[in-house]
């Protein structure tokens, strides 16, 4: 043999050209997968990253606030208050000057308050950065009803109190209306105590003074009799029946009027005469 290397010769085979794209390609593909898990991963680990971030800072702002002498309640605005008084209504609520504002139940202090025999309902907000604004709407009353005790009468025709010295009220008195009546018929009753309170905006409106109405009886034939003061201080017992109130508080005046160009007062007057609409019953005092 001779002594230089002797080659081999080995067959080569050729791979087709599709064969060696599709490698390329599941090649490319396996990469691609591969950054775009490490991409997914890197951005979890970012998402985790902020949001701890943000949970300590959110932490950290809410234990600011709840500790903050900045938020320290300073002063507890009341509004709406005609009868009940704003030092019973503070200590209802359970606030004090001093508390953190965010640590304030505003929705428990508000019922609180409304628990006040007064109080019909009660908004408590926070403005900061240390006062609280309640804003309460109180019972409307109208007259005080005779029961088995005297009772407050609101624009709803509503029973809500017992009546007491302290609140002040100089308001026309419903009589008539027995406490079984009003236990046993409750829907009737309140339906005649609505009447009252037509009777009433009948007066007013027909330029009467409700000062001078001392009395509204409920009769037991469902009508309705007042009882006026005059300019002597004496009563006028007036008749009304059921209804039609503006008609005959007009009648009422023009006939004191005539009246009293004559010199002459009645005690008692009969406005509800069914038979003759038109004419009027007076009983006229003595001289």
């Amino acid at each position: 043999m001779s002594a230089e290397r002797a080659w081999e010769m080995v067959p080569f085979k050729a791979e087709p050209g599709a064969t060696v794209r599709r490698a390329t390609a599941q090649v490319a593909a396996q990469r691609a997968k591969v950054r775009a898990s490490l991409s997914a991963v890197a951005r979890t680990l970012a998402a985790i990253a902020l949001s701890g971030g943000l949970s300590v800072c959110s932490w950290q702002g809410v234990r600011w606030a709840t500790t903050a002498p900045y938020f320290a309640v300073r002063e507890i605005k009341f509004s709406g208050l005609a009868h009940a008084a704003e030092e019973d209504l503070l200590r209802r609520s359970g606030l004090s000057l001093g508390q953190n504002l965010f640590h304030a139940d505003l929705a428990k202090a508000a019922r609180s308050i409304e628990g006040h025999p007064w109080v019909v309902s009660a908004r408590l907000e926070r403005r900061l950065p240390a006062t609280v604004i309640a804003s309460v709407i109180e019972h409307h009353p109208r007259a005080l009803v005779q029961l088995d005790k005297l009772y407050v009468l609101d624009s709803d025709a509503q029973l809500f109190k017992r009546s007491a010295p302290s609140d002040g009220l100089d308001l026309p008195l419903v009589t008539g209306l027995l406490r079984d009546q009003w236990l046993d018929h409750q829907q009737e009753s309140s339906v005649r105590l609505l009447t009252v309170l037509q009777l009433l905006d009948a007066w007013s409106a027909a330029g009467l003074q409700l000062s001078a109405l001392s009395e509204v009886r409920l009769d037991d034939d469902a009508g309705t009799t007042v009882f006026a003061r005059q300019s002597d201080s004496s009563l006028q017992e007036i008749h009304l029946g059921v209804y039609g109130y503006a008609v005959k508080l007009q009648k009422l005046l023009q006939i004191n009027a005539a009246l009293a160009r004559r010199g002459e007062r009645a005690t008692r007057l009969d406005l509800d005469n069914k038979a003759r609409p038109e004419w009027v019953a007076a009983q006229l005092s003595q001289p």
